[in-house]
């Protein structure tokens, strides 16, 4: 049987479990996933404790993607962009990978909006951990990438981090309502990767007044958010985080038992899931 979990501080309410198991069934894989909360000082002793156990994969989520980044030997790109990890692999000899999927559940959510990254301009709302991983995706496919930040010498550590040619597509750009409309002006699709409420600042939502020709995907799902009610007011293509919590999920999977699974059980489990 393939065991596998996700860990985060409260992971009562994820969704992953359904996403996973149904992704088990869809394979015809013997597996069983679950989700155990844990708090920071006991996360590398779960970690270690699991492994022992025999589970193949965990994902990982707040606040624990920087502890996971520690006990990780080996890093995929975005990871060691990032400094995050939300995927543990437990490889055979002992040897445990970090990935980052947020990257690559970004671009398949983006394809399922209409948008191709390649050649795209994009605006990143954010430039903590959500942002970076999907801006080395980004930035990899050659999409240029204008980085809102409130704090730039956060934003401006996230594109040093970059390799030099991936570093030359990102622009970093002050968030204000005035940098907002220069940043969305000819941009292909805005991104957000920060807290819903961030867009119910009276500032930010005066920037949002030339959101039209852009899409809009935003990180955050599960309810009727600022930011939504914005895009559509504007008839701007819309759509939260869950098609990329999906994506995320199957590219882990894909990574762990080395084939994707099929993509139609895990979004209708993400959709009916509590």
């Amino acid at each position: 049987m393939i065991r596998a979990a996700v860990l985060g501080s409260d992971v009562s309410k994820s969704r992953s479990p359904a996403i996973h198991n149904a992704a088990f069934r869809a394979m015809g894989v013997d597996g069983q996933y679950g989700a155990i909360s844990v708090e920071p000082q006991k996360f590398d002793a779960l970690v270690g404790d699991l492994r022992a156990q025999g589970y193949r994969y965990l994902n990982v989520t707040i606040p624990h993607k920087a502890a996971a980044f520690a006990i990780a030997g080996a890093h995929g790109p975005e990871a060691r962009v990032s400094g995050a990890v939300n995927t543990l692999l437990f490889e055979p000899g002992g040897a445990i990978r970090g990935e980052n999927t947020d990257g690559a559940g970004l671009l398949a959510a983006l394809g399922d909006l209409g948008v191709t990254a390649s050649g795209a301009t994009v605006v990143m709302a954010g430039a903590g951990g959500a942002a970076a991983g999907a801006v080395e995706a980004l930035t990899r496919t050659g999409a240029q990438v204008r980085l809102l930040a409130r704090r730039a010498e956060i934003a401006d550590q996230l594109r040093a981090r970059l390799e030099p040619a991936q570093r030359d597509r990102v622009t970093v750009m002050p968030w204000t309502g005035d940098g907002l409309v220069r940043a969305l002006a000819g941009a292909t699709v805005l991104v957000s990767a920060v807290p819903a409420v961030a867009w119910a600042d009276a500032s930010t939502a005066s920037g949002i007044e030339t959101l039209a020709g852009a899409a809009v995907l935003e990180m955050a799902y599960g309810g009727e958010t600022p930011l939504a009610v914005a895009a559509r007011a504007r008839g701007a293509a819309y759509a939260d985080g869950l098609g990329m919590l999906v994506h995320q999920a199957a590219h882990a999977i894909a990574l762990a038992l080395g084939k994707p699974p099929p993509l139609a059980p895990l979004f209708e489990a993400a959709r009916s899931s509590p």
